[in-house]
């Protein structure tokens, strides 16, 4: 339903088929009719880009070669939903996908409660194993193997795509097998290692999000 709050909204334009809202160029309020054009052009783009995502994702097969074109098409649908939203907001007071902004966002920054952080604190445990790489290609199989097991519907293809080189080989067989397997595998020799353990009063998600590795920097 339309009639929230009133704020200055922005002009929509389209620009390389997603509308997108131009904070600079400032209209008056809600119910005019430059907010009226805004919202038009928004929500045309948006169903454009939906149509568009939804025609990428039909034709997918579930190949990793396809991640590439999906990803992008989802980011472009989320700019233009986005847009589309704010749009509708500035004609009429009203955000019809509930998307928040990062305006919307510093407007409720204290109303929540505040996280609870455990008494004791927070225990972060910090690791380093270097590896010599005696043998690429046997690394690279040992990870496209894992991958399989890991995703046996996915084919050979798929492995190829996925696992290129020993460092991408390292993760999948982590993932299949945990961290003590790149000590069996053929092609790595572990030359060294060592670990600390680290107490603390923990990170908020921003700085972990920024850098969560900044704690062994530090």
């Amino acid at each position: 339903m339309c009639g929230r709050r009133p704020r200055a909204a922005t002009q929509g334009v389209i620009t390389d088929s997603v509308c997108v809202m131009d904070a600079e160029d400032r209209i008056d309020t809600q119910w005019t009719v430059a907010a009226n054009a805004a919202y038009e052009q928004c929500a045309t783009a948006f169903l454009e880009a939906l149509q568009r995502h939804m025609s990428q994702t039909l034709s997918r097969k579930g190949r990793q070669a396809e991640l590439g074109q999906y990803f992008a098409s989802a980011e472009e649908l989320g700019k233009a939903a986005v847009a589309f939203d704010n749009a509708e907001f500035d004609w009429c007071g009203s955000f019809p996908l509930g998307i928040q902004t990062f305006e919307d966002d510093e407007e409720d920054e204290g109303d929540g409660e505040d996280e609870v952080t455990p008494a004791d604190g927070v225990l972060t445990a910090l690791g380093r194993w270097d590896f010599r790489i005696t043998d690429t290609d046997a690394v690279v199989v040992a990870g496209r193997a894992a991958y399989t097991r890991m995703w046996p519907d996915d084919t050979h293809e798929d492995a190829q795509e996925r696992v290129q080189d020993p460092a991408s080989a390292a993760r999948e067989i982590v993932h299949a097998d945990g961290w003590s397997a790149l000590s069996s595998t053929t092609g790595l020799l572990l030359k060294r290692d060592v670990n600390q353990f680290i107490t603390h009063d923990g990170l908020d998600d921003d700085e972990w999000e920024e850098n969560p590795f900044r704690i062994a920097e530090d």
